[in-house]
């Protein structure tokens, strides 16, 4: 049995279907600018593929007199009968928030969660939200209904119209772009600068890290490998997601931090 929804007068609850993706949009859109996060997350692709993956699920959303979307969720689920993941995503209205919303939803996708993780062992059930602007609130919310932190990731921003702070590479230190025959020393890079990292995931080779990033949002030519002849010492990978460009990783080797 569903829990019923908020009681708020002019809303219509239902499902929602790829048909509301303008809605769902403009909603998550709302949401980004008083909430924050990275836009290219926002827009219509990043929708579709979190809210209507080809897998099982369920979306729910509320609609006001206007037609207007105010709130949504969404429950996909992944993996297979030995391990099953079901993942939470959705939105409330900034204006409309500290109604019973969060609350509602929170606990129609885990009963929605029930059903989709009837097919594993109880002990192989991931139920797991995402969120790319997780809010004090939002973090009570989660917290409330039995939810722990596992992974984030933070975003800093730069103006690429700043200046460059003057610093000398150490000596005999050169740098290189990327080149697919260094992908060996750029992983070992990378391998020796993230191991002690929490949750390292341990790529086994060169190519199984390489495929893990590689696509066409990146630039080699912003891609860095720093050596001392043959040696790998540190690196830097970027992508681009016009009108925006990342640095994705960088790292040093322990035996060479703090040199510059």
């Amino acid at each position: 049995i569903n829990p019923p929804p908020p009681n708020l007068d002019g809303l219509i609850w239902g499902p929602i279907t790829r048909d509301d993706l303008t809605k769902i949009v403009e909603l998550a859109g709302r949401c980004y600018l008083s909430d924050g996060g990275l836009h290219f997350l926002f827009e219509p692709d990043e929708i579709i593929s979190d809210f209507f993956p080809d897998e099982p699920g369920a979306a729910i959303g509320a609609l006001n007199a206007d037609g207007q979307l105010v709130a949504c969720n969404a429950i996909t689920l992944s993996g297979d009968s030995r391990s099953l993941r079901a993942t939470i995503v959705g939105y409330v209205r900034p204006d409309m928030r500290g109604r019973g919303f969060g609350t509602y939803l929170m606990r129609w996708s885990q009963m929605q969660a029930e059903s989709l993780l009837a097919g594993a062992a109880a002990d192989q059930r991931v139920l797991r939200i995402c969120t790319e602007s997780l809010t004090e609130t939002a973090n009570r919310l989660y917290g409330a209904h039995g939810f722990k932190q596992v992974m984030e990731e933070l975003v800093m921003r730069r103006d690429p119209d700043m200046p460059l702070p003057d610093r000398a590479l150490p000596p005999d230190v050169t740098v290189t772009s990327w080149q697919p025959d260094l992908a060996d020393q750029f992983f070992q890079a990378y391998d020796s600068a993230f191991r002690e990292r929490p949750g390292f995931p341990g790529y086994r080779s060169a190519t199984e890290w390489v495929d893990s990033w590689m696509d066409d949002d990146f630039r080699p030519e912003w891609s860095l490998l720093a050596r001392t002849g043959e040696v790998p010492l540190g690196f830097l990978t970027g992508t681009s997601n016009p009108p925006h460009g990342y640095v994705m990783q960088v790292g040093v080797i322990p035996t060479m931090r703090r040199r510059g």
